[in-house]
C-alpha cells in the first residue's frame, strides 16, 4: 500500500497529498496501477493521457460555472463576425495593400514562411518538443501540463475548424468564382471559413499564455503573425481568422486558469508543509512549550 501512495506522489504530488487513494479520480487509479504493471515508456504516455482527461475535466467545470460569460461571449463574438463578414474582401484589401510595392519585398518573404512554417507540423511541433523538453529535464509537472494543455487547445481548435470548411464551403479570397458560402465542398478553393493555420497556432498558444505568459506572450506573438501572412497571402479573408482567434480563446482560457489554479494550488500546499516543518524543527527551543 505504502508503494502505491509512493508512486502516485510522484506524478501528481497535490492530489497524493489531500486525498486517498478511494476518492481519487478514476483516470489517476487507473495510471498508478499501469505505473506497476507496464514498462517506463506506457507508463509515461498513461501518466500523460491522466493528466489530458484531469485538465479536460477541470475546464469544462470551470466553463459551467462561467456559463453566462461563455455564452456572453458566443453571442459577442457572432454578432462581431455578421457586422463585418458584408465589408470582409474590403478591410482584406487594406491590410493587403501595406505590403504593397517593391520597397516591401521582405514582407511578402516573411508571409510565405510563416504561412509555410505555421501550420501543425511547423509551429506546433515545434511548441510541443520545446515544452515536452523542458518538462523533462526540469522534470516539472507544471511544463508538462502546459505540453498537455497545447495539445488539447490544438486538436479542438483544428479538429472544429478543418470540419468547418468542409461544411461552409466558403471561397477563398484567391479564387475567381463567386464569392460567399457554397456548402459543403471538398475542393481546396472553397475551405476558407475558418482559417486552420490560425486555429491551431492560437489553439497552442493561447493556454500557454494564460497559464504562463513568459513562454505564451511570444507564442501569441507568432500566432498573430501566421493569421497576418494568410491574409497577406491572399488565403482567408478577415473574419476566417477572426473566427479562428475567437474559437482559440474559448477552448484555450478554461484549461490555462485550469493549469495556472493547480500550480498555485501545489506551490501554496509547499509553502504550508515547508511552514509546518521549521515550526516542528524548532518547537523544543520554544520556553513557553516546556
Amino acid at each position: 500500500m505504502k508503494n502505491r501512495f509512493k508512486d502516485q506522489a510522484s506524478f501528481c504530488p497535490l492530489e497524493s497529498s489531500f486525498m486517498p487513494f478511494k476518492n481519487r479520480p478514476r483516470s489517476l487509479k487507473i495510471t498508478a496501477k499501469l505505473e506497476k504493471r507496464l514498462c517506463l515508456p506506457q507508463a509515461a504516455l498513461c501518466v500523460w493521457w491522466a493528466d489530458g482527461l484531469m485538465l479536460i475535466k477541470r475546464a469544462r467545470a470551470w466553463s459551467a460555472t462561467h456559463c453566462f460569460y461563455m455564452w456572453a461571449y458566443i453571442l459577442l463574438c457572432m454578432t462581431a463576425l455578421v457586422m463585418l463578414m458584408p465589408v470582409d474582401l474590403e478591410l482584406l484589401q487594406i491590410i493587403r495593400k501595406v505590403g504593397a510595392g517593391n520597397r516591401l519585398e521582405w514582407m511578402h518573404r516573411a508571409a510565405l514562411e510563416l504561412s509555410y512554417w505555421g501550420d501543425f507540423m511547423g509551429f506546433n511541433m515545434l511548441v510541443f518538443l520545446g515544452l515536452g523538453l523542458t518538462a523533462r529535464v526540469r522534470k516539472s509537472l507544471f511544463f508538462r501540463r502546459l505540453v498537455v494543455a497545447a495539445v488539447i487547445g490544438t486538436v479542438s481548435c483544428g479538429t472544429i475548424a478543418n470540419l468547418s470548411r468542409l461544411l461552409t464551403g466558403r471561397s477563398r479570397p484567391s479564387d475567381q468564382g463567386q464569392h460567399g458560402f457554397h456548402g459543403p465542398s471538398l475542393a481546396a478553393s472553397r475551405q476558407s471559413f475558418p482559417s486552420a493555420h490560425t486555429a491551431t497556432a492560437f489553439g497552442a498558444s493561447v493556454p500557454v499564455a494564460v497559464a504562463f505568459p513568459p513562454v505564451g506572450v511570444p507564442m501569441l506573438i507568432v500566432s498573430a503573425g501566421v493569421s497576418w501572412s494568410r491574409m497577406h497571402n491572399n488565403r482567408h479573408h478577415p473574419c476566417d481568422v477572426l473566427a479562428s482567434i475567437a474559437m482559440a480563446i474559448f477552448f484555450g482560457v478554461p484549461l490555462g486558469v485550469v493549469v495556472r489554479r493547480m500550480r498555485r494550488a501545489e506551490l501554496q500546499s509547499r509553502r504550508i508543509k515547508t511552514t509546518t516543518s521549521v515550526q516542528l524543527d524548532l518547537a523544543p527551543l520554544n520556553p513557553w512549550t516546556t
